[in-house]
């Protein structure tokens, strides 16, 4: 496993605990704030009450576009609150305002509870983050799956590294991972995805709040626990990241090795000595008023989500409490664990861990190579950790954060002393917030640090003449750039057309088409793809959350300003009349939702079509046949063939559009295209084909599909139907 130390000026080598630096951190600390200052002279602390006023502006924009239903900000700096303010409504339907101490469902933020709480049993004296699992568990798995068969049988060998607690607390156990997942939906004949995120919604409300793929009725952790142990490793511990259940038996582990529930050890360390009164997995029944209702984004509209979470907090039985979720509560008592963190580990006079713990936790990257995370992701003890990847540029290097998946983030910065955190309640959330911690950071009057964005490359750039990159920028949140590296030969007499891409399951990453766009940049073109550049190569909560179309109109509004900016690298070089949309699945549905508007030129529908009736699957468009109406230019569909689940769909648009010219092409592979094979496979050559000639006007490129004697025609491996041309 790679252990990487983080090169900041506070951290140039491995933390220790000796003597000598335990003193000197708690003389720095002494003076660390243990208490919220909620009235401090903002002007004199610099903050404008334009920044004020802006930042309301935001939040409540949020509300108006409903793209949410209700949301709180908190920002403290040096323990001075400079905003806690909330918008919006805790239930629309009964126009109950938000309030600034709504309780919410925390989901992920459980985790780093529950990895402080096992830290302090470390401090105890009672384990060590390398002893192996097998110490206290002596039934945790050893194997790990080689082969599955067919009728469900399956091949091990034993691991190669015995699973230790630095494995479970980041997320590289192996359990429940890779093939041993494919063995439990088989089993289970279904989903493991949570309830409300595309999962099986259980016959009644469970008691507590229980991950997706388990056993709903369970009534004690271990229980769960013990049926995950029956399972071999998806992979050797270290290996690999798998994001989520590794947390679960981490609380366990607390449960064993404290010999106290996991509710009852983490409010004897945690919650009560920091006076976060309101945070729990339980509550009385008139606790439920204070919850704020759970809510989706449809088509620019909200929906009513799944309350399930807030209301098996008021079960009967209150014995199941998970350590990967579960938690829930108000802003600022989480704000306080935060402050704790921040503190080097004390807060409202109490001690929770040593300030060596705390820097144990956040200043090393324990990631392994090759993991199959991107390489600018980095990982701790419980929270990931900001070197590389931020949030927004002004976040420092020491910055350490997380989240939970209905859309509560939170981020802690030592270096600038402040803790921003960001809560609302959103099944398939919108990324959105980078916006607010970027305008946070402008509220606290912290410039951009200045540091250069990531820049991932690809199979060397691609195999065009324009070698790609792809990379992100601060002002444009939430999508990835795929463009050529060196823009100096775009301006005057090459302008780059622009391609906005829609991945599918309306995902929040690229990953699975990330070598496909790659390849098209490489030939000259601006690729803007819905997802954030840190989940390029990682599924976790925020990857998984559901996109929405109205974020490529943004995107192309985004890029045209920028075209028109003297400061932008992009001054210049896009031509704003050469514009595609373009998705994959229920991307694809995306980029016909957005065909309508002007500015796109033609549309490109890959493994996708608009079903007869709305579709049944949660945060997919909810497109009628009349939405091929839309269509005011060329269209393509790039299809898998007779095996695609989209094909039925995809050929009865083809007989319907009759307005304008159309061609449908096949390819024999299924529903997932090639767009995992290298440079994007055999769809990228026929794509970009079409763009060439749509785009760039190269007529040569229309050979790929007119005339009988056309490329794709003479191809056996393809099919192709054309019609509405002249």
């Amino acid at each position: 496993m790679r252990t990487m130390i983080r090169s900041y000026p506070s951290a140039r080598s491995v933390i220790t605990a000796s003597a000598v630096f335990a003193a000197t951190v708690a003389s720095a600390f002494a003076d660390s704030p243990q208490e919220f200052n909620h009235d401090p002279d903002l002007a004199a602390l610099g903050v404008s009450a334009a920044e004020i006023e802006q930042t309301d502006a935001l939040l409540q924009s949020f509300v108006d576009d409903q793209k949410l239903n209700s949301v709180v900000g908190f920002v403290a700096k040096d323990g001075d609150v400079l905003y806690k303010k909330a918008f919006g409504w805790k239930d629309v339907e009964n126009k109950v305002p938000a309030e600034e101490d709504d309780y919410y469902v925390l989901m992920s933020q459980t985790k780093a509870v529950t990895t402080v709480a096992f830290m302090t049993l470390v401090e105890q004296g009672l384990v060590s983050i390398h002893d192996p699992v097998s110490k206290f568990f002596p039934e945790i798995p050893d194997e790990v799956v080689t082969e599955v068969h067919e009728d469900g049988t399956y091949e091990t060998r034993p691991v190669e590294t015995p699973m230790t607690f630095v494995h479970l607390m980041t997320h590289t156990s192996g359990l429940g991972a890779g093939k041993v997942r494919d063995i439990r939906r088989a089993e289970r004949k279904g989903d493991d995805a949570p309830a409300g995120f595309g999962g099986r919604m259980p016959d009644k409300t469970p008691s507590g709040q229980h991950s997706g793929g388990g056993n709903p009725e369970a009534k004690y952790l271990e229980e769960e626990m013990l049926a995950l142990a029956k399972y071999p490793l998806g992979f050797d511990p270290g290996s690999k990241w798998n994001y989520h259940v590794s947390s679960n038996m981490l609380g366990y582990l607390v449960e064993r090795i404290s010999g106290k529930s996991l509710q009852e050890y983490v409010k004897e360390t945690i919650l009560e000595p920091l006076d976060m009164d309101d945070t729990d997995w339980y509550y009385e029944p008139e606790a439920l008023d204070r919850f704020v209702k759970a809510y989706r984004s449809v088509d620019g509209k909200l929906e009513p989500g799944t309350n399930m979470y807030s209301e098996g907090t008021i079960s009967e039985q209150q014995t199941y409490a998970e350590g990967a979720i579960g938690l829930n509560g108000p802003i600022e008592d989480y704000a306080k664990f935060c402050q704790m963190l921040l503190n080097k580990g004390i807060f409202n006079g109490n001690r929770i861990l040593k300030p060596e713990t705390v820097e144990l936790m956040t200043m090393i990257d324990r990631l392994p190579e090759n993991s199959g995370a991107e390489e600018g992701f980095q990982f701790g003890l419980g929270f990931e950790i900001h070197e590389e990847k931020k949030p927004a540029p002004a976040v420092s290097d020491s910055a350490f954060a997380w989240g939970g998946m209905l859309g509560t983030a939170y981020t802690i910065d030592p270096e600038n002393d402040m803790v921003t955190l960001f809560y609302t309640n959103m099944f398939g959330l919108e990324p959105l917030y980078p916006k607010f911690i970027a305008q946070a950071y402008e509220l606290a009057g912290l410039s951009e640090s200045g540091e250069t964005v990531a820049e991932v490359v690809l199979e060397e750039g691609g195999r065009g003449p324009h070698p790609a990159i792809v990379t992100e920028d601060a002002s444009l949140p939430g999508m990835t750039i795929y463009r050529p590296k060196d823009l100096s030969p775009f301006g005057d007499s090459e302008k780059l057309p622009i391609l906005l891409w829609g991945n599918g399951a309306c995902v929040n990453t690229t990953q699975e088409h990330k070598l496909f766009l790659n390849e098209i940049a490489s030939h000259g073109y601006l690729v803007l793809g819905i997802g954030l550049l840190d989940r390029l190569d990682l599924r976790d909560d925020l990857a998984n959350q559901k996109t929405q179309s109205s974020q490529l109109l943004e995107a192309l509004d985004w890029i045209l300003e920028q075209n028109e900016s003297e400061g932008s690298v992009f001054y210049g070089k896009v031509d704003p009349e050469l514009v595609a949309s373009m998705g994959m699945s229920c991307g694809g549905l995306q980029a016909i939702e957005i065909s309508g508007d002007p500015r796109i030129r033609t549309t490109v529908v890959c493994n996708s079509g608009v079903l007869k009736d709305p579709s049944p699957m949660r945060g997919m468009p909810a497109l009628k046949k009349d939405a091929l109406e839309s269509f005011h230019g060329p269209v393509l569909y790039l299809m898998g063939g007779p095996s695609d689940i989209a094909y039925n769909n995809a050929m009865d648009d083809f007989a319907r559009v009759q307005h304008v010219p159309i061609v449908m092409t096949n390819l024999d592979v299924g529903h997932g295209g090639t767009y995992a094979q290298p440079h994007g496979g055999e769809y990228s050559p026929v794509a970009l084909a079409w763009l060439d000639w749509q785009l760039k006007g190269e007529k040569d490129a229309s050979k790929m599909f007119l005339g009988k004697e056309s490329q794709l025609a003479r191809d056996p491996d393809w099919s192709v139907e054309v019609k509405n041309f002249d």
